[in-house]
């Protein structure tokens, strides 16, 4: 029997490369304030974890809806997140962990490839 990499135990393939992300709140349906740019920490068909530079660790929490742009060349992926956890990296920056709630079938399928590609050059 293979061992399950913990880090694997999920849907989708994940991927550490670093894409460009823009993200901004998303409430009442509606986009909120300005886009606030990042870089993703990993990123998987089902969602990914990004720095949050401009957030302390009260302002979002779980359930919280974000808007993203996350730049998989040649263009970006929009898609509405919701947050599944907050937490604060090794260097002390604070990170979100995010479920993709809504995203076109065609930008998954992006993302799945291009993460899958990464992985295979990686080994």
């Amino acid at each position: 029997m293979t061992r399950v990499d913990e880090s694997q135990k999920r849907l989708h393939y994940r991927s550490g490369a670093s894409y460009p992300v823009w993200y901004r709140d998303f409430r009442d349906m509606t986009s909120q304030g300005d886009w606030v740019h990042s870089v993703s920490r990993d990123l998987s068909g089902g969602g990914a974890s990004f720095e949050m530079p401009d957030s302390p660790p009260v302002s979002r929490k779980p359930g919280d809806l974000l808007e993203l742009q996350v730049v998989v060349p040649p263009t970006p992926v929009f898609a509405i997140a919701e947050v599944v956890r907050v937490f604060q990296d090794e260097r002390g920056s604070w990170c979100a962990g995010v479920k993709f709630a809504s995203i076109d079938a065609p930008d998954r399928d992006r993302i799945v490839r291009t993460v899958l590609s990464e992985g295979v050059k990686g080994r």
